[in-house]
């Protein structure tokens, strides 16, 4: 037994070092900050999120693909101690319920769901559609958001402010984009996660948790860019700064509608 184990320890430390995973580490957070966990953190409004809750003293909880090329992000917590960068790709739920049970105890006051693609637009039309990417697109967009929330409900339980947020889009609307070709996955993907967001409000208001819906606008990110858009466009730290307004504000009594980073309710 003892000549088997250490044949296999070496390669199971290896396979454990790739993935990100480690046998033992200490968890050190602020117990008197509050914590935020967020997805898609190395870019864009993701990164922004991060570093408005970094510079408010909350630990961070910053989750990427790739943290080894997060070149940003990884500045960031440089300057911020209390923000911790995990690898995460949220159509992994096996890393997913990894990172639950590492934190298990853990309260965290609010979730993040930013993490998103937009997905080529050539294979979002008809004559052109591509069954693969529209998987890949709803597992990126919806199933991961849906699987983060409910890997880590206990963990917002148990927090004071008891928040999940999910960024939704215009593009998810119903009766404001009925006539706009194209984008079908994207689209799909918006007014799924809408769905499965109004589900999870439902079933988890009974344990406190507030789960609300944000759209941050025109944001001039690489989505947006590849989108093909070339109106006018916010920074993703104003448009942080609108929605962390909306979230500090959110209360049990809340509504739920899908509300616009300038606070306005984008219609179903």
């Amino acid at each position: 037994m003892r000549r088997l184990l250490v044949m296999i320890l070496p390669a199971l430390l290896s396979w454990m070092a790739v993935t990100g995973l480690q046998a033992t580490e200490t968890i050190d957070l602020e117990a008197n900050s509050p914590t935020v966990l967020i997805t898609g953190s190395n870019r864009g409004i993701g990164l922004a999120f991060a570093k408005y809750y970094a510079e408010q003293g909350w630990n961070v909880l910053a989750t990427c693909r790739k943290p080894e090329s997060a070149e940003d992000l990884k500045a960031l917590q440089a300057k911020y101690p209390k923000l911790r960068i995990e690898q995460l790709d949220v159509t992994d739920h096996a890393r997913i319920d990894f990172l639950a049970e590492k934190y298990t105890g853990q309260p965290i006051d609010l979730l993040v769901n930013n993490a998103a693609i937009l997905g080529p637009l050539p294979q979002q039309k008809v004559g052109a559609l591509d069954f693969d990417l529209f998987q890949k697109v709803m597992a990126i967009n919806v199933y991961g958001p849906l699987k983060m929330s409910e890997a880590f409900a206990d963990h917002v339980a148990a927090s004071e402010q008891k928040k999940i947020v999910a960024l939704s889009s215009g593009l998810g609307s119903l009766s404001t984009t009925g006539n706009m070709p194209g984008f079908y996955y994207y689209r799909i993907s918006k007014t799924g996660l809408n769905m499965a967001m109004r589900g999870l409000r439902t079933d988890l208001k009974g344990r406190g948790i507030i789960v609300a819906l944000i759209a941050p606008g025109m944001v001039g990110t690489q989505l947006l860019a590849d989108s093909g858009w070339t109106g006018k466009s916010l920074t993703p730290e104003e448009s942080v700064a609108g929605m962390t307004e909306i979230i500090a504000a959110l209360t049990p009594e809340d509504k739920g509608t899908i509300t616009n980073t300038d606070g306005k309710t984008i219609p179903w």
